[in-house]
């Protein structure tokens, strides 16, 4: 049996607690409701689980592999992430007395973390920008630098341009991303809401955030002056840069990367503080999403980074670590936690 959902009681839950009451509202349509009586079961031991479930209301028992019993109550101080929040579910989750449950696909909860993890990425504008062609901008950011010689030309050759005016909305927040922007001249403000977070000039570049994640916007981009951008199409921008600079490694090749001791590596897990204490991945350095592009200024250049959660917020983690000039990966998982070379040298503490 479903009905309607009360979004305001998931802003008890990791990641929904992050979001605003606009955000959550907008979840509204992807929330499964579940009033279940009791003696039902909820998920098995051993089941794949293609949705997270949330206990909203009532009491479960949870039932391990020894079959030892832990109630489990909405009330329950450990209550704040889903129910045994793993895809292949560790226990028996059965209802003790009527229980409310709300349910979530994994993979739109995945994107939604991408995209709430995404939203303080955007670039800051640089003094001495405006004087800057935008081409060469570009490539000394440092994420270009990942595009091969051969493709540069190509690049180039796709961006089209676009004249906007004084208070023109280049990107709106909410709206769906197909463009990657350049500011080749003028000024533009960035803004989420009420709030200003930013002022962009020539050579600076935004949208990209939006085409990795496959997420709607987080944020507004306005015009502040009469200009003329460069665009690029999200098609060419996932073919030639997103290909280019979101490299994969297999976990058997860094296996053999850290056997070989070529260059010292570090894992980075990007989720949130409390997804990685309830499921550590050993030998990870952790740092959240919202904090890498700051954080990537004290990482040390001679390391290779490896992206070692699960999710597209590691693919954003890598651009970001590759935009900042350092050597990224995403790991591909194959078996699980387990399977992550425990050998990887962490760098010295900045």
């Amino acid at each position: 049996m479903t009905s309607t959902p009360q979004i305001t009681r998931l802003a008890a839950f990791i990641p929904f607690d992050g979001l605003s009451p606009s955000h959550l509202d907008a979840l509204a349509d992807q929330i499964q409701v579940h009033r279940l009586p009791a003696g039902r079961m909820v998920f098995k031991r051993g089941d794949v689980d293609r949705v997270a479930w949330f206990l909203i209301e009532g009491t479960l028992d949870l039932v391990d592999a020894g079959f030892s019993v832990r109630p489990f109550a909405a009330d329950d101080d450990e209550n704040y992430l889903a129910v045994d929040n793993y895809p292949r579910h560790t226990v028996n989750a059965i209802t003790r007395e009527a229980c409310v449950l709300y349910s979530l696909d994994r993979d739109k909860l995945d994107l939604l973390m991408a995209w709430a993890g995404a939203s303080d990425l955007l670039p800051e504008s640089k003094p001495g920008d405006d004087d800057r062609d935008w081409m060469d901008a570009l490539l000394g950011s440092g994420l270009f630098a990942r595009v091969a010689p051969a493709r540069l030309h190509e690049l180039f050759m796709r961006f089209t341009p676009l004249a906007v005016e004084l208070g023109q909305e280049v990107v709106r927040e909410g709206d769906a991303g197909d463009t990657f922007y350049v500011i080749k001249r003028g000024h533009a403000m960035v803004t989420r809401g009420r709030e200003t977070l930013a002022g962009l000039g020539p050579g600076r570049f935004f949208g990209e955030d939006a085409l990795i994640s496959d997420q709607p916007r987080n944020a507004t981009v306005t015009m502040t002056s009469d200009g003329d951008l460069m665009t690029l199409d999200k098609a060419r921008f996932q073919a030639i840069v997103q290909a280019s600079v979101v490299r994969r490694i297999s976990e058997q090749e860094l296996q053999r990367q850290v056997l070989d001791g070529e260059s010292p590596c570090q894992l980075i897990d990007v989720r949130l503080a409390m997804e990685a204490r309830h499921d550590r991945i050993p030998g990870a350095r952790h740092i959240p999403l919202a904090e890498l592009r700051q954080q990537a200024l004290k990482l040390a250049p001679e390391f290779t980074y490896i992206l070692c959660a699960e999710g597209r917020r590691s693919e954003l983690g890598a651009y970001l670590l590759s935009e900042a000039g350092l050597n990224a990966y995403v790991l591909e998982r194959e078996s699980g936690p387990a399977a992550v070379p425990e050998a990887v040298s962490p760098p010295a503490a900045p």
